[in-house]
């Protein structure tokens, strides 16, 4: 059973009955990090599910003998994309409702089945532009050897902090003004 309801506001509401939402610009700082993310490792059947999914059925990463044996890579290894999908798991999971402007990674190291990515994410710039208020991200993943396999940049629209009104307002002072003339 799913623990999270969509409600008509866009906001969610959990099984504890609290709503959930992403950040708000006011919230956010400069050198902030997001909350890690880290994955089992990478299985075989994981890189096949993901090619019947992509539609990227390239033998280097689904045949051991052809990654191996032509294609020099010493056995098969993930698509770079599954990493990116890593990252953009934790940044939703942290932004949850508020979009993303832009998001992009690069692959720099090859991930094989067994490896353990790490996903991290810090917040590197916060500023308005006309009307938005923006957040940028550096982003990335290491594996279980701290080599970083991952890295990126992604920009998300922030709200700003929704005003309260006061719950309880203080009776103000009655002056009398007496008017002599």
């Amino acid at each position: 059973m799913n623990d999270v309801n969509i409600v008509a506001s866009g906001d969610s509401v959990g099984a504890s009955g609290t709503t959930r939402q992403g950040p708000f610009f006011e919230d956010v700082t400069v050198g902030m990090e997001l909350p890690a993310l880290k994955k089992r490792p990478i299985t075989r059947l994981q890189l096949a599910k993901y090619a019947a999914a992509t539609g990227d059925f390239n033998p280097s990463h689904v045949d051991e003998d052809i990654a191996r044996d032509v294609g020099g890579m010493k056995g098969v290894f993930a698509h770079g994309m599954i990493g990116m999908g890593f990252i953009g798991e934790m940044l939703t999971n942290w932004l949850w409702d508020r979009p993303l402007r832009r998001f992009s990674t690069r692959a720099t190291v090859v991930v094989r089945p067994g490896d353990v990515l790490e996903c991290y994410g810090k917040v590197v710039r916060k500023w308005v532009e006309e009307v938005d208020n923006l957040i940028e991200i550096e982003v990335g993943a290491r594996n279980q050897r701290e080599e970083v396999t991952h890295t990126g940049r992604a920009i998300a629209l922030l709200p700003t902090r929704p005003l309260m009104p006061r719950t309880h307002v203080k009776q103000p002072y009655l002056l009398q003004h007496r008017v002599i003339g």
